[in-house]
């Protein structure tokens, strides 16, 4: 998990760069109020994002 305060941008800036958003930005079903997505690294192991 990669933790950081804009999860939206961070996403979209990944994603600019031809990397492949598994799930778009969305507030975690677990933790209201905080943003989750999550992508896939170089190898196709999937990482998420989550927000502070």
């Amino acid at each position: 998990v990669l933790v950081g305060d804009d999860v939206g941008a961070t996403g979209a800036s990944l994603k600019a760069k031809g990397v492949e958003i598994v799930t778009e930005p969305q507030e975690a079903p677990w933790q209201p109020g905080r943003t989750v997505a999550e992508f896939r690294d170089s190898e196709g192991n999937r990482m998420m994002l989550a927000s502070r």
